[in-house]
């Protein structure tokens, strides 16, 4: 087994376990202004950016997934939350935040994100899997603690909700329970009109919503 084998081998432990790290690692340095930092960032954005460019190439051309990497996993996910990533590092250091903490809150909404548009797709016999997990070092699922995080650093930032936030939260919510009555639309298939290209997109929108409801660092500073 080649170390890419482990790395994908060894997914759902490091998605919970990685982003809890990452948060403590930039509570410790989130003061600190370092090139060495920086640099490990930008090289971590363009990773991701030629990643999001890889599966889009290989799903164009129907490239087999796995046949792009040993994961059990399709399309539509790595692309949709590669360009979310993006898309909120991006807002956030245009609200005036560093790289590592754009890069931190970004990986949170991503994490936790991949929980929250779940809920109405998870199987109610397995209920309990929803908020405990094995591969939890805290048993809670991991994916629940990034969303934790993610509010208290959002509320930290002078948050307040708006018209926007609230619109966004009812199409997450009026989506979430249409396909939660009738999740026969979620076992559709893979074509580019599946459910599976959309059905995380309400909660990429609401979660994106959230930073519109924060002040820009600047005026943070100047308040103080």
């Amino acid at each position: 087994m080649n170390i890419i084998e482990l790395i994908f081998k060894e997914y759902f432990y490091l998605r919970q376990s990685i982003p809890v790290f990452l948060y403590i690692f930039y509570i410790h340095f989130k003061d600190r202004d370092t090139r060495f930092i920086d640099a490990w960032i930008k090289t971590g954005i363009i990773g991701i950016g030629m990643g999001v460019l890889y599966f889009i190439i290989g799903n164009i051309i129907g490239i087999p997934f796995m046949d792009m990497i040993p994961l059990r996993w399709h399309y539509p996910g790595p692309i949709t939350w590669g360009i979310f990533f993006l898309t909120y590092f991006f807002i956030l250091t245009q609200k005036g935040n560093n790289s590592l903490a754009s890069f931190t809150l970004a990986t949170l909404a991503t994490v936790g994100g991949g929980w929250l548009y779940e809920i109405p797709i998870f199987n109610l016999e397995y209920v309990k899997s929803i908020f405990f997990t094995r591969y939890s070092i805290f048993y809670l699922n991991g994916q629940i603690v990034c969303l934790l995080f993610l509010g208290y650093e959002i509320i930290k930032r002078g948050f307040k909700p708006n018209m926007l936030i609230y619109a966004t939260l009812t199409l997450f919510m009026a989506f979430s329970i249409s396909l939660f009555l009738d999740q026969d639309y979620y076992r559709t298939g893979l074509g580019l009109l599946s459910i599976k290209w959309f059905y995380r997109i309400p909660a990429c929108l609401f979660l994106i919503s959230l930073l519109s409801g924060i002040k820009k660092q600047k005026e943070m500073s100047e308040n103080v």
